[in-house]
């Protein structure tokens, strides 16, 4: 069985089908790209698999394990983190009190947790604002600090919700140099993603929805040949370089 799993997973709110028949895998240590146009269901799987949606139907496993349904923080707790797409921070705590909350996904020692979420402040590179209010945070700072709260629950799988958007191509590229040292660390990624230039040289592969169905899943560079993406989304045929 593959590290992620998601077989058949279907999600309605009301008439709205937001996925439908959604089936993909994720091995373990690989980077996979989810890209599609706003309101493809995106973002709805991404909570599905997350925990903050039960998918109406189809199941999702987790190494080895059924999670399907499970509340957020217990899936969590097996090792799935996520972003999100509009940062959620706690903008009147410091930096270094926003990733130690994260920490204690793990334990109830303030100095264990203090001691981790200083690990990976020095690895997002925020050592230096981390007694700074987090409200004061630039927006790639707040980026880097959601991603700090997330590494300090140690997951084996982060998810990654369009962590670029708004980026400048600078901060782009060192986004892009984080996810990258991420999977070197032994890390699994699964991101959406808008920017296709920092998505597609590091995805491994890419799946691609449309109204809510899967309408392909390949290489990067056979995903920006594809006619069908093309149509529903590329509009034309972005320049893949490996990185």
């Amino acid at each position: 069985m593959a590290f992620l799993e998601i077989r058949n997973v279907a999600k309605s709110f009301g008439g709205l089908m937001a996925n439908n028949d959604i089936s993909f895998s994720v091995e373990q240590g690989e980077i996979i790209g989810l890209i599609g146009p706003n309101g493809a269901g995106k973002t709805t799987l991404f909570n599905c698999i997350a925990g903050f949606y039960p998918p109406t139907r189809g199941k999702i496993f987790f190494a080895g394990e059924d999670i399907t349904g499970l509340a957020p923080e217990k899936i969590c707790l097996k090792g799935v983190a996520r972003t999100f797409q509009i940062v959620r921070i706690f903008k009147d705590m410091t930096v270094l009190d926003n990733v130690m909350i994260g920490a204690f996904c793990r334990t109830n020692s303030t100095s264990r947790a203090r001691a981790k979420a200083e690990e990976i402040l020095d690895f997002v590179g925020l050592t230096d604002v981390q007694f700074q209010i987090s409200a004061g945070l630039t927006l790639a700072g707040k980026k880097r600090m959601e991603f700090a709260k997330a590494l300090a629950t140690e997951p084996n799988l982060i998810m990654l919700d369009e962590a670029m958007a708004g980026l400048n191509p600078s901060e782009t590229r060192d986004a892009v140099e984080l996810v990258k040292r991420m999977r070197q660390k032994g890390l699994t990624v699964l991101l959406v993603e808008h920017v296709m230039e920092a998505v597609m040289p590091i995805s491994d592969r890419v799946v691609v929805l449309d109204y809510g169905v899967k309408i392909a899943e390949d290489k990067p560079e056979n995903i920006v040949t594809n006619e069908e993406v093309i149509k529903a989304y590329l509009g034309e045929k972005v320049h893949v370089a490996r990185q």
